[in-house]
């Protein structure tokens, strides 16, 4: 068998396609790590994801909501948008436009509306009792800022007696 040496064009060929083949490699997983996972909302998994806020389980997609975590690249999952309320008025998040909050659609759970421009009805059974529920403008008539507040307010008072 005739031995090859570096000057064989046959060997460099495929040296080239080795290398370049590596560059490839590494140019395409540092751009695919560089860029930030995209904000959006993600189905809850039932009794096997927990309420971020409360440590429930989550047990009624209805009243899901999610709050964009950029620290993590992820979505906090909460099983009453009251929990979801409490924990962002924790974190400072409440009134930052620029934090992704989503609340399910009552009607249609699997569909995720934006907390700030959603609509809400009080009276809701929901798993924490906070009582608040998002779903389309017709029977959902409170608006962010009114429930959340109620929310908060509802806290108050009952950590004061």
């Amino acid at each position: 068998m005739p031995m090859r040496f570096l000057s064989d064009p046959l060997l460099w060929a495929s040296r080239r396609q080795v290398v370049s083949g590596a560059m490839v490699l590494i140019v395409t997983s540092v751009l695919g790590g560089c860029g930030s996972a995209v904000p959006r909302p993600r189905a809850a998994r039932l009794k096997r994801d927990s309420c971020q806020y409360c440590g429930m389980p989550v047990s009624d997609p209805r009243f899901v909501a999610e709050i964009w975590d950029s620290d993590y690249h992820r979505v906090r999952i909460y099983d009453d948008f009251g929990c979801a309320v409490m924990a962002a008025a924790g974190r400072g998040e409440i009134e930052r436009s620029d934090v992704a909050f989503w609340v399910a659609d009552e009607s249609e759970p699997s569909r995720f509306l934006d907390a700030r421009s959603a609509h809400y009805r009080s009276g809701a059974p929901t798993p924490m009792g906070h009582g608040f529920a998002a779903g389309p403008e017709k029977g959902h008539s409170i608006d962010f800022a009114a429930a959340t507040s109620a929310i908060r307010e509802k806290a108050l008072c009952a950590h004061s007696a």
